[in-house]
């Protein structure tokens, strides 16, 4: 079965609804999984019918009403029979049930026993052989295409569907981790036979989940050794020397692990091997541009281009005054490259840094010569193919990619292990930590004064973020930037200057209002979440989040650190209007720890990873059954692939790797 077409009873326009769920193919269809169950297994006579109990009884209807409400409302009313007793049972504005439940015919019904006018009742029961007597499957719905509806397609066509469903892993494999076979495990998923089954079905093909994504990690790592760089850097005593005085210049102390990062580099850039792939992960102010900054010195003393790539051309520019000033001794060209600063690559010398935004990608062919180590500044705001695209020859340059964004450990156990790792977990020594409040409404006048009075009186700045540009109309109470500011403007700060910016101003203009910040011509800056990634103005040391309760404990970890980059004490305020138990659990969570790691963790385990996920890439996977947050199942996986690399050498991991329930650019 290669069309949805060949399934019976499947036309042009259930066809077109299905696309709205991603289901194309037959595939598709049985790879389209339950999201919860419910356990109508348990059979029962009327008579042992218990409150609150969900079960399946059969009887004959013995009475159907439709009842007409004044508002227009219809309600359907039911009185089954079997021998022990009667039930009623109650639907609501479906009319056309008269002629599906005829009077004197026996049915099965299935659902929760509750009191409805003081009689035993069940409400908008199940009827029918899909639907009762069984573990019945919930499923993802759009309109006109409900669970009950693909519990029938499916159940009729599962034979049909599975036919294509081979087994790729070894019988070994399946004998000693306890799994059971590929075909059962989707027979299982959609009509299970009991709990034990079910709970076997899932447990496999969340492993073929994981497995893939490792086995494609590891694929990916394998034929990344097969190239050789496109330049072999040298360190000489004489480049060493330059590097450990340059070092010593700067106008603070390493840390430990920024030392150990660049140990691991260094080792990388000046390998025989295979040219560098590094993902260097450190937290909002650990120092990664000056290990990015080393290496780049280290490819200058071998006559080799540096290309550093950043998401915003305002952080491009950052970048771009950093290095001018840092290595302004060291006699390295410095040039910058962005949509409105064009320059001739031909001419740039073959020691220099460029610094560039998406526009190094329009120039692919004249940089691909020239570039020895490309840097990637906060990764995963780029696409698949924006990361690749100076490496898809088999002599790439070294790269190195770089973030702030913590990444729980059981993803990037998953999804990295194509890329070595070094961790920056440390903050430079002068920096406090940043003590953060959750403001609750009663106190937030008073806050307002004590911000007005430090910025009077110290000459600190404010970074105060909304999540919205402009007022919702659904959402009233989520603070956007726009009303903000005119709120604080000309009510609660109208002494100080003020000043507005958002992704929608054009980047000329939001240049401008990033440069008179950081010249402290501003005291308080309202904007949107786009100052989350990279902006760098020592001065700011407070910064207010409003409707923080909309945002995830990572990104409002990403936000907190735009303050607190100097010796300076900083202060994170976090506002809301949300009386929800859980979003103040999390606030005062993130008010209370400060290690990026373990608030990635924490954040996983409450919001799963496709909510963690979502402002990050297309290119992380939505998984339909695993969870990143189970750390027992990765462990799993990990032995499992680890135990086919040992014990079968030459089994294909190719087989492993399943395309149907994960976006593919993961494997650009």
């Amino acid at each position: 079965m290669n069309s949805l077409s060949e399934i019976p009873l499947l036309g042009p326009k259930t066809i077109e609804k299905l696309k709205k769920l991603n289901i194309h193919t037959p595939a598709d269809l049985i790879n389209h999984f339950p999201v919860r169950y419910i356990d109508f297994s348990k059979i029962t006579k009327i008579s042992d019918l218990e409150l609150d109990s969900s079960s399946t009884v059969t009887g004959k209807i013995i009475s159907f009403q439709n009842i007409y409400t004044r508002y227009g409302k219809n309600i359907q009313k039911a009185v089954v029979a079997d021998q022990s007793g009667q039930i009623n049972l109650i639907w609501f504005n479906q009319p056309y049930l008269s002629k599906n439940l005829p009077i004197g015919q026996t049915f099965s019904f299935a659902g929760t026993v509750s009191l409805f006018q003081n009689k035993k009742t069940i409400i908008s029961p199940e009827y029918g052989a899909y639907n009762t007597g069984k573990i019945i499957a919930v499923y993802p719905e759009t309109k006109g295409l409900s669970s009950k509806w693909f519990r029938k397609i499916i159940q009729t066509n599962i034979l049909s569907l599975s036919a294509n469903i081979t087994e790729n892993l070894p019988a070994l494999i399946l004998k000693k981790f306890h799994l059971v076979d590929k075909k059962q495990a989707y027979l299982q998923i959609h009509i299970p036979s009991g709990v034990a089954h079910l709970n076997l079905a899932r447990n496999r093909l969340a492993v073929d989940e994981i497995l893939s994504l490792q086995a494609l990690s590891y694929l990916k790592k394998q034929k990344w050794l097969t190239y050789r760089p496109k330049k072999i850097f040298k360190l000489s005593k004489i480049f060493d020397s330059q590097i450990t005085d340059f070092i010593k210049t700067l106008p603070f102390k390493l840390t430990k692990t920024q030392e150990i990062a660049w140990e691991e580099i260094r080792g990388d850039l000046t390998s025989k091997t295979a040219p560098t792939n590094r993902l260097l992960q450190g937290d909002v102010g650990s120092g990664k541009t000056i290990v990015a900054m080393l290496s780049c010195i280290l490819a200058s003393q071998n006559k080799s281009v540096s290309l550093l790539i950043a998401p915003t051309e305002i952080l491009a520019k950052q970048h771009f005054d950093n290095f001018c000033q840092l290595l302004n001794h060291q006699k390295i060209p410095v040039y910058l490259l962005t949509a409105h600063s064009k320059i001739d690559l031909k001419k740039i010398e073959n020691n220099s840094v460029l610094v560039a935004t998406h526009a190094a990608i329009f120039k692919k062919s004249e940089l691909k010569r020239k570039i020895g180590l490309l840097i990637i500044d906060e990764q995963h705001k780029f696409g698949v193919e924006q990361r690749s695209f100076l490496s898809s020859s088999s002599n790439p340059p070294h790269c190195l990619t770089m973030t702030a964004t913590p990444i729980p450990r059981t993803i990037s156990l998953t999804l990295l292990g194509n890329l070595d790792l070094s961790l920056l977990d440390s903050l430079p020594q002068n920096r406090l930590k940043i003590k953060t409040f959750l403001v609750p409404k009663a106190k937030s006048v008073d806050c307002y004064h004590w911000i007005k009075k430090t910025v009077q009186t110290t000459h600190q700045q404010v970074f105060y973020v909304c999540p919205f540009i402009e007022p919702s109309e659904t959402l009233s109470t989520v603070k956007s930037a726009i009303h903000e500011f005119d709120h604080l403007k000309n009510t609660v700060f109208p002494d100080l200057k003020l000043d507005l910016i958002h992704g929608k101003m054009k980047t000329p203009d939001r240049e401008k209002i990033i440069n008179k910040f950081r010249e402290n011509k501003t005291n308080i800056l309202v904007t949107t979440p786009i100052i989350e990634v990279g902006i760098d103005i020592p001065n700011a040391s407070v910064i207010v989040i409003q409707s923080a309760d909309r945002f995830g404990l990572a990104q409002l970890h990403q936000l907190r650190g735009r303050v607190g980059r100097s010796s300076n004490q900083s202060y994170c305020y976090l506002f809301t209007e949300s009386d929800n138990e859980k979003a103040i659990k999390r606030l005062n969570y993130l008010a209370e720890n400060h290690h990026g790691q373990k608030i990635a963790e924490y954040d996983l385990s409450l919001r799963g990873p496709g909510e963690v996920f979502s402002t990050l890439q297309h290119g992380f996977p939505s998984l339909k059954i695993a969870s990143f947050s189970n750390a027992s199942l990765i462990n799993q996986c990990q032995q499992i692939l680890k135990y086919i690399l040992d014990t079968t050498p030459a089994f294909d991991l190719h087989q492993l790797v399943n395309h149907t329930f994960f976006n593919d650019s993961l494997s650009s």
